[in-house]
């Protein structure tokens, strides 16, 4: 059995890791009850890919399946979309104290902001877009440890596996597409001992939500995307189901918060119509879609509240259905909008995106930059491009009416 250490360093993590790697680095061989269960089968995975937990890694340090980094972060198009305005949010909100990364399926590191001159220290010198960091490359570390396991992780001050490493504390959530498969990480490390790590964990745990929300749309531009939950105030939130079905009501895809509520696993829900799931007939049940709004329905499980986040604009269904108008012409125009300017057409795809979901979009710019005829363009490729377009003057209407 594995002689224990001694325990007289158990107020100080950074010590007592550091014990810990220099037993192993001398006796080849991990003391039993030094570390968290989890960190404990990480740092097991780490010796077993051959990685020096002192000296560190020599090679490697790349991309690990040998893409560049235009091309990574092409690959990842989708994913990088669906999380930049999270990404936005965590910047401010943590980035003052740490960095916040993206990183796709393999652990390659997509995207990074925040308190970049961190990066200029020992152990963060080789974290940037495009650096692989894979527990096989870099030993215990939460984005290669999250893409492992597969759920959220803590890696916090002293446990990551590479002594270098030691000063730093992470938090990392996985990324899911609408089949359950991950395809990225989201991250936030910072330096020192993580005062409250639940706090970090549940930011970085409602990001996700918001972002694998956003991947169904994008991943099912041509079926529907329904919204539900037990609790009608839960809907537009992180904790909703998500539910992709055809137009004759199988289910395509299904987020976590689904499988949970229905009480079934995923790979049960794929291919299940709706009439099974929610007890109407699909045709019927899909026409409620169609009219917009929150309704309810009456299961075995208890009534479930729901909503359509996405209708597919061209199809059609059974039944009784609503009359679809054509796109005005200028419905084409919001691409030309952009000039040319790749910057400006990704940000008028992703305002496109946020109203087909349900989602304000604030257009900043300064008087007579077009900020209307951008609003109008958008209107009228969004979802509600046959309703009405309302422009309101805020400064034409008088201080005490708003106030009222």
């Amino acid at each position: 059995m594995a002689r224990q250490l001694p325990t007289t360093t158990a107020n100080d993590p950074l010590q007592q890791s550091r014990l810990v790697r220099l037993k192993l680095a001398s006796e080849g061989e991990l003391p039993c009850g030094m570390l968290r269960d989890e960190i404990d089968a990480s740092w097991r995975r780490s010796l077993g890919h051959g990685l020096d937990c002192l000296q560190g890694e020599q090679v490697g340090l790349g991309i690990r399946h040998g893409l560049d980094l235009n091309t990574l972060l092409e690959h990842n198009r989708l994913l990088i979309d669906a999380a930049t305005p999270e990404l936005d949010y965590l910047i401010k909100r943590q980035g003052k104290n740490g960095i916040v990364i993206l990183g796709d399926a393999q652990a390659n590191v997509l995207t990074i902001d925040g308190q970049k001159h961190v990066l200029q220290r020992e152990g963060l010198r080789d974290l940037h877009p495009g650096s692989c960091w894979s527990e096989a490359l870099r030993g215990t570390n939460a984005i290669g440890t999250a893409v492992v396991e597969g759920q959220a992780t803590l890696i916090n001050c002293g446990e990551h596996y590479l002594d270098r490493l030691s000063p730093f504390s992470c938090t990392s959530v996985p990324l899911r597409d609408p089949r359950g498969e991950v395809i990225g990480v989201l991250d936030v490390t910072r330096e020192g001992v993580m005062a409250q790590p639940q706090d970090s964990l549940s930011t970085l745990l409602l990001a996700a939500g918001n972002i694998e929300g956003r991947l169904f749309g994008l991943y099912h531009p041509e079926h529907l995307v329904l919204a539900f939950h037990s609790r009608p105030q839960y809907l537009a939130s992180a904790w909703q189901g998500l539910l992709a079905l055809s137009l004759e009501g199988e289910v395509l895809a299904a987020n976590d918060n689904a499988c949970q509520l229905l009480q079934m696993p995923r790979q049960a829900l794929l291919g299940r119509r709706s009439s099974d799931l929610l007890g109407e007939r699909s045709p019927a049940f899909i026409a409620r879609l169609w009219q917009g709004g929150v309704s309810s329905v009456q299961t075995a499980a208890g009534e479930f509240f729901f909503r359509a986040l996405q209708l597919p604009r061209h199809a059609r269904i059974s039944g009784p259905s609503p009359v679809v108008k054509p796109a005005p012409p200028k419905a084409q125009a919001l691409e030309a909008l952009a000039g040319g300017d790749a910057r400006l057409a990704r940000a008028l795809r992703m305002a496109r995106q946020g109203l087909a979901n349900g989602l304000p979009v604030l257009l900043l710019g300064e008087t007579g930059t077009g900020k209307e005829v951008v609003a109008r363009a958008l209107h009228q490729a969004g979802p509600r491009a046959d309703k009405p377009f309302v422009a309101v003057n805020c400064a034409a209407i008088p201080e005490g009416l708003i106030e009222s």
